[in-house]
């Protein structure tokens, strides 16, 4: 069976995987681990930033012999997996979902905005003890100060660039739900226009968070898009 890596997003953990692994093992052998600082992983960080988790995930796959897997990238998962394509092309398919790609100053302050622990405290605690029970190896306070951090930076020196995008030879399918508030639509039509090889997916009646997407929507969206590129030559046209 073919290899495939599931990445979650900021916040997330592979957790966010378990509704999908049932079907999706049936036709794949799925790895799915914990970024640095999230989850369960043991594996902490001082500070967060793509290249960091870019550089775990090199290991990851020379210690699991991943080299040439397809990818399903959530968020940024999809940043990090479309990031290390670009410095050392290790995949054959990326298929990303919710992923931005495009920050600005003005952007990533409105995201890291999102992340103040005591506002979340006060207004959605139960979405605080979800992330409480969801990351053990670290305060959840401090993984949302770590994130925003890392989105400020990005918003001031974004770490992919036109010229990146241009070197993509593999497959990429750029997808987001039609309610994602996230990702603006324009904004992945630039992406999806900027990778040479890449397909668009809009996936309706779906918003950013991948628990609040219908998982049977996203399981046809993968089977289809990694059995046709692994029975047909996808290209644009």
């Amino acid at each position: 069976m073919k290899k495939l890596l599931l990445l979650h997003g900021a916040l997330g953990a592979a957790s966010d995987f378990d509704p999908l692994l049932p079907q999706l093992s049936a036709n794949y052998h799925c790895y799915a681990p914990d970024l640095p600082g999230h989850g369960r992983s043991t594996m902490q960080l001082e500070s967060f930033s793509i290249e960091a988790f870019a550089a775990f995930l090199s290991d990851y796959i020379a210690a699991n012999q991943l080299n040439g897997c397809h990818v399903f990238g959530y968020s940024m998962g999809g940043y990090i997996s479309t990031y290390l394509e670009t410095q050392q092309p290790s995949f054959a398919s990326i298929y990303t979902l919710g992923t931005k790609f495009i920050w600005s100053p003005d952007q990533a302050a409105k995201e890291a905005g999102y992340l103040n622990p005591d506002k979340i405290l006060a207004k959605v605690p139960n979405y605080a003890a979800t992330l409480a029970s969801k990351h053990l190896s670290q305060d959840w306070r401090l993984l949302l100060s770590k994130t925003a951090a890392m989105m400020l930076r990005l918003g001031q020196s974004p770490v992919l660039t036109a010229k990146d995008y241009s070197k993509i030879k593999i497959p990429v399918v750029v997808a987001l739900g039609d309610q994602d508030k996230m990702v603006p639509l324009d904004e992945a039509i630039a992406i999806f226009e900027s990778i040479p090889n890449a397909g668009l997916d809009v996936l309706p009646y779906s918003p950013h968070p991948i628990d609040k997407v219908n998982f049977e929507l996203i399981l046809s969206r993968l089977n289809i898009f990694f059995h046709v590129y692994t029975s047909s030559n996808l290209k644009k046209t």
